[in-house]
């Protein structure tokens, strides 16, 4: 006899543990890799260029996963009243910055255009404290508009040492932030959210970070904006047959406006908020045409 019971049933048995943090899947780079070759053939009848660019990033994501094995792993020390992975983990990783700037570079550099080479010599010809500096704005998402053209490349370096370091902390050492839609571990907005497909777990709902590929628990009856807890909405595009679509969906609060893309893994199982971002586009498409207000950054988007 099979017995089916409701994300809140699962929640009032006794003793239930709902991980409120998640470390960073294994091979995560390698994962997303796959989502992307795969989003890119699923896409590249209609858009080639873009199918194009998604091959060139789940090429920089297996550069990631070989650059994040070969890190040497600086302890995250653990202090009250700090995130566990704060800004200041960018200067303690000082001195691997050089050779992470160059391994990148030489692994993807066959498939760059002429424009990103030459934004990639210029940040290869830039001393160390420069560097440093580029990826302190990058993390906050303050770099100027001559620099714009570095952002993907700096995110991507950012992303091997922050999801790296998050490997080794566990679920104890971390705690919520007053800001829900924040990571508990690193402070980055969170770029979306998947559904728990399958399991114990199955129905919950885990925010993902961008920067270093954690996820915390977030109840799904509450805006991850504002924290608002009634009428919320979720939009999708019904009429669609295109497997990535079907996943997607738009969580909506009438009371902030905002919306933050959500993705249900019973739906598809591969799905990475990340990756999926970059191929769902339409859906932002339509929900800015109601004047809903997109939450959580993309680092890939912007080379669009």
């Amino acid at each position: 006899m099979n017995i089916s019971m409701t994300p809140d049933e699962i929640q009032q048995q006794p003793f239930f543990h709902i991980p409120f943090w998640r470390a960073p899947e294994d091979e995560l780079f390698t994962a997303r890799a796959r989502r992307l070759n795969h989003l890119a053939r699923t896409i590249a009848v209609a858009d080639s260029n873009w199918a194009h660019y998604l091959d060139l990033l789940a090429a920089v994501c297996l550069a990631q996963e070989d650059l994040c094995q070969k890190l040497t792993v600086l302890k995250p020390v653990i202090k009250a009243d700090v995130l566990p992975l704060s800004p200041d983990l960018i200067d303690q990783y000082a001195p691997s910055w050089p050779q992470l700037f160059s391994h990148l570079h030489q692994a993807i550099h066959t498939r760059l255009t002429p424009t990103a080479q030459r934004v990639w010599q210029e940040l290869l010809a830039l001393p160390l404290s420069e560097q440093i500096a580029l990826l302190q704005r990058a993390r906050i998402h303050d770099l100027t508009l001559a620099e714009q053209d570095y952002t993907i490349w700096l995110n991507a370096l950012l992303q091997i040492v922050y999801t790296r370091a998050a490997h080794e902390l566990h679920e104890e050492q971390i705690t919520p932030s007053a800001e829900i839609g924040f990571c508990p571990c690193c402070g980055h907005d969170a770029v979306g959210a998947v559904i728990i497909g399958q399991g114990e777990l199955a129905g919950l709902r885990y925010l993902h970070c961008d920067l270093c590929n954690s996820r915390w628990h977030s109840v799904r009856a509450r805006c991850s904006f504002c924290d608002h807890d009634h009428d919320l909405g979720a939009y999708r595009i019904e009429t669609t047959d295109n497997e990535v679509l079907a996943a997607a969906e738009a969580e909506c609060c009438p009371q902030c406006h905002g919306y933050r893309k959500r993705y249900q893994l019973e739906k598809q199982q591969n799905a990475d908020p990340v990756a999926d971002d970059l191929a769902t586009l339409a859906l932002d498409v339509l929900l800015s045409k109601d004047n809903w207000q997109r939450g959580g950054v993309n680092p890939f988007l912007l080379m669009a």
